[in-house]
């Protein structure tokens, strides 16, 4: 029987056995208003397992732009001049990693980690760079690595994953990558380069917030302006729908440009939505919030 069946029941119980008639009508008032209470909660509570977002809190969206550092500079210092809190996931390690970081920081922009992760397919070691998580590395080696590519990437408060579509999908390299974000008081962010990957389930295992990307701007290599402004707005949907949305472009050969002027343009389209821009640490730690879970 439902909880709803089985509170009419009882209360009619008790309507059935009162012989006074004002408690009657008291008890008649009271099934009333339980009733109602427990309809109204069954409009109002989130289903189970579902992330209740902050209350009377306007949409958001971060929006990521991954490869600083890397030897490509193309779109760099146009998109360190979009009037957006956007945030900049710098490659470690490289000859233009500390330049980029220290450029992101003056203009006002936020800085992550691009951490190199070994894909599930072959690809030439130059794609990742000289520091990379491979799948298979111990906690005590992946710390070693992520702790030398902050010492490039300074101010850094996050990082995510550059390739790595074979590293997330171990789920035990991932819970030494989820450990060391929890220990030094970063977020982590799954790009989700690989539809298999364990993020989410290490992170649920930890009783950590998932953070996920929900749209690339670029899909399958397509960095026309066009493509790059209508994902922009599929992922400003998104995070009407939803209340968040985190969307991820690029620098250099997989963006560039285009990307950059792209988002320029869509800006105010987005505010126009009612959605605020904001820098992915305030994202996780709104979501953070909204959850009961310590801010970073």
């Amino acid at each position: 029987m439902s909880n709803h069946k089985t509170v009419k029941w009882t209360l009619h119980k008790i309507l059935k056995v009162a012989q006074n008639i004002n408690m009657k009508k008291l008890l008649s008032i009271f099934l009333s208003l339980t009733l109602f209470a427990v309809g109204l909660g069954m409009i109002c509570s989130p289903l189970s397992g579902e992330k209740v977002w902050a209350e009377n809190s306007s949409p958001k969206m971060a929006i990521i732009i991954d490869d600083f550092g890397g030897y490509d500079q193309s779109g760099v210092e146009t998109m360190l001049k979009v009037d957006a809190p956007l945030t900049c996931a710098v490659m470690p390690n490289l000859d233009n990693s500390e330049k980029n970081s220290q450029q992101i920081l003056d203009s006002g922009k936020e800085v992550i980690l691009h951490m190199p992760m070994q894909a599930h397919v072959s690809l030439p070691l130059s794609w990742y760079g000289p520091n990379y998580i491979c799948t298979g590395d111990s906690k005590e080696t992946v710390n070693q690595k992520i702790s030398k590519a902050l010492e490039t990437v300074k101010g850094a408060k996050g990082f995510n994953i550059h390739i790595g579509s074979g590293v997330c999908q171990d789920t035990q390299t991932m819970r030494h990558i989820y450990d060391y974000a929890s220990e030094h008081n970063l977020f982590f962010v799954d790009s989700r380069t690989h539809i298999n990957t364990q993020c989410a389930k290490v992170a649920n295992e930890k009783h950590i917030l998932y953070l996920g990307r929900d749209e690339f701007l670029e899909p399958g290599g397509n960095k026309s302006y066009e493509g790059v402004f209508r994902h922009i707005m599929t992922g400003a949907e998104m995070a009407k729908t939803k209340g968040h949305a985190i969307i991820i472009g690029h620098v250099g050969s997989h963006g560039g440009e285009n990307t950059a002027k792209a988002i320029s343009d869509a800006v105010k389209n987005v505010k126009d939505m009612g959605i605020e821009i904001v820098p992915m640490s305030e994202l996780a730690n709104s979501l953070k919030q909204a959850n009961g879970q310590k801010q970073v």
